[in-house]
């Protein structure tokens, strides 16, 4: 019986629904030496792929036997879920902290370089003295958040809410922000060196009288890095 087993696996017809299987899976079935053949019957449209050499071709009459039409089913299923993986899919790729809500939490002096935390809710969560850089708050709910001292160079700042953040000290060289840049606390000795600031928003930003000190880790001038007047 296992022989038996074996030899129908083997040569057992691969039965898909044909709008189960992209067009990019056909061709790699046919790659592997498998045709692709219709089948006309009254039922729905299927695509049967049978083994191409001729030892492996059998009668159809073992092959509708119910033990062939699952062992069929399964091999379906394995090649449909070994093919059905995204072209674009990214090895160890992630989501990091994106969507989740981690507001009043301490994620100071830490190391979250690169990380994304798209749309967080982080709502008086500090992240004091972290390194920050090239992080993604795109979308994010910034309430009462504390950057104090952080390096945030490169972060994406858009579309955030911001409303009370501490960015005191801060080292924001290249970052981007948008219009809730002029709702924060504070900007005192912060370093904008190239950041990205809309034009309207930078002029606002100008005349708050926070907008002054250095920064104690570059030495920059925040209104020079600002490029105020």
């Amino acid at each position: 019986l296992p022989s038996k087993i074996t030899t129908m696996m083997k040569s057992a017809s691969l039965v898909l629904i044909a709008l189960s299987i992209p067009a990019s899976h056909a061709f790699q079935a046919s790659r592997a030496g498998i045709s692709i053949q219709k089948v006309h019957s009254s039922t729905p449209t299927s695509i049967s792929l049978f083994p191409t050499t001729e030892n492996d071709i059998k009668s159809t009459s073992d092959a509708s036997s119910p033990l062939s039409s699952i062992t069929a089913a399964a091999a379906a299923a394995a090649l449909f879920l070994a093919t059905a993986i995204p072209a674009n899919a990214v090895s160890g790729g992630g989501l990091d902290y994106a969507g989740l809500d981690i507001s009043n939490q301490d994620y100071s002096n830490g190391n979250y370089k690169g990380k994304d935390f798209t749309q967080v809710l982080a709502k008086a969560t500090t992240f004091a003295n972290s390194n920050l850089q090239g992080c993604r708050f795109y979308k994010a709910y910034l309430v009462n958040t504390n950057f104090e001292n952080a390096d945030v160079r490169g972060v994406s700042f858009e579309d955030t809410s911001m409303d009370n953040a501490n960015l005191k000290n801060i080292v924001a060289g290249g970052a981007y922000f948008g219009q809730s840049l002029l709702d924060v606390a504070t900007l005192e000795g912060g370093d904008f060196t190239d950041a990205q600031i809309p034009t309207k928003t930078l002029l606002q930003v100008c005349d708050r009288e926070d907008v002054k000190g250095t920064n104690p880790v570059t030495g920059a001038d925040t209104r020079d890095s600002l490029m105020c007047l």
